[in-house]
């Protein structure tokens, strides 16, 4: 189907000019003769069918950037590319700052705009996909949605789809935080089961003493539904054996539990250790799935970029429209060591702090976790004062945000485990390192969850 182009001009001599180059260039054309005209077009019911708008900004009564305003006013995100005279090229920037995607200079040539209308409409599609990727933290989710933002799970679907939608046993390995978990719920969602239970148990945080009766619970609560083990690899023996007996011997079926499982590390080591079961680590590789860390994938990090620059704008409220070539090359350099976490927290973090449409460098700048984890001796000659020079009491706030940088500075930068050090909520932590003004030191803040 051929994307649709509204052509905004009270010129008639330039908006039949207009209408030709844009037929020629393979698009469909709507024709408004005035800005009321366009908003009637565009607050109307046919408006889904209008991809991007060609918007005269110099038009009587309602000019171009009257228009725009209106247009956000109403929620509308389409993209709009303004047309100006070189005389009015002063007008541009009032105009991005309205909204517009682009602008061009009458009389505009074919090139000039197809180039254009090309990035206006790639923008309202990424722009659609920001609804897709706000799924993504809800408790229902499918593979479609996860491959649409995500290409490295789109290539582990292509390659693994059917076996995938099955009943057997998928093993995710994959360092953390990089969508382990996510992608099982898509697994589950995208499957026959996708209406039955989806539980997940942390290997990890089970004592040894509890393991069994735990799986156990877990195994019995699920009943044919999705049982997600994550950190496997930390499961012991005895519980892989009970594991082994209870639903790896026979062949899977819709109406016994199917096992999803995730590893930190390579299990096939771990097997031939002697740590992890062999049988146990067979039956579980008949879908073997790694999910790559963001530095083996330096070439998706623009698109991902994109997308979330998008979403947090658009939760925020800003008018973010993409990142420029020196911003994507300064992610490409980062080995990111704490996966989509850390991603995400810098890409919200540099769209807060962005004053134009286009996130640069600059605004990354000084947003780089540690790399290495401090030690003890970096702080053995640190000490906390109660007084100040004068020998008086300091005030208790100035106390406080000093343990608060130390902690962080303690724990590598990462706010999760200085909350935890501290015996506090990782949100509160952080609530209270925004009220002191400390969120924009050179140490990265972390907020980042469980995301294996």
């Amino acid at each position: 189907m051929l994307s649709t182009v509204l052509v905004v001009d009270d010129d008639p001599i330039h908006r039949a000019l207009l209408e030709r180059i844009v037929t020629r260039l393979g698009y469909e054309v709507r024709l408004a003769v005035s800005g009321e005209d366009a908003l009637t077009l565009l607050a109307g019911s046919e408006a889904s069918g209008i991809d991007a708008v060609l918007l005269d900004l110099v038009m009587p009564d309602l000019d171009g950037l009257g228009v725009l305003h209106r247009l956000r006013s109403i929620g509308s995100m389409i993209p709009v590319i303004t047309m100006v005279t070189s005389a009015g090229v002063d007008g541009v920037m009032g105009a991005i700052s309205a909204g517009a995607t682009d602008f061009v200079i009458k009389p505009v040539g074919p090139e000039r705009l197809q180039v254009s209308l090309m990035n206006a409409l790639r923008f309202k599609s990424l722009t659609a996909e920001i609804e897709s990727e706000h799924h993504l933290s809800s408790e229902f989710l499918t593979l479609d949605q996860l491959t649409n933002v995500d290409p490295a799970i789109a290539r582990l679907t292509i390659n693994s789809g059917k076996a995938l939608k099955g009943d057997w046993p998928v093993l995710i390995e994959g360092e953390d935080g990089v969508g382990k978990k996510q992608f099982a719920r898509a697994i589950h969602g995208s499957s026959p089961r996708s209406k039955k239970l989806f539980v997940s148990l942390d290997c990890s945080a089970l004592p040894p003493t509890e393991s069994i009766a735990r799986l156990e619970a877990a195994l019995t609560r699920v009943k044919s539904g999705t049982l997600y083990l994550s950190s496997i690899n930390a499961l012991d023996l005895a519980a892989q054996s009970m594991l082994v007996k209870t639903i790896m011997l026979a062949d899977p079926s819709s109406k016994s539990p199917r096992l999803i499982a995730s590893s930190r590390t390579s299990l096939i080591d771990l097997a031939r250790s002697g740590v992890f079961r062999e049988d146990l680590f067979y039956r579980l590789t008949v879908t073997p799935l790694r999910i790559p860390p963001l530095r083996e994938r330096p070439f998706d990090l623009a698109i991902l970029a994109e997308r979330m620059a998008l979403r947090f704008a658009s939760e925020s409220g800003k008018n973010i429209r993409g990142l420029t070539h020196g911003a994507v090359e300064y992610l490409m350099k980062q080995t990111w060591p704490g996966n989509h976490p850390e991603f995400e927290a810098t890409l919200r973090l540099a769209v807060q702090r962005a004053s134009t449409p286009w996130l640069t460098d600059a605004d990354f700048d000084g947003e780089i976790a540690f790399e290495k984890t401090p030690s003890i001796q970096d702080f053995k000659n640190e000490t906390l004062a109660l007084f100040d020079s004068t020998g008086a009491l300091r005030p208790f706030a100035e106390i406080e945000s000093e343990i608060f940088e130390m902690a962080q500075r303690h724990c590598g930068g990462s706010l999760g485990k200085a909350a935890k050090a501290l015996g506090l909520g990782r949100s509160t932590l952080y609530r209270k390192f925004q009220e002191k003004d400390l969120a924009g030191q050179s140490q990265k803040i972390e907020m980042l969850g469980d995301a294996a």
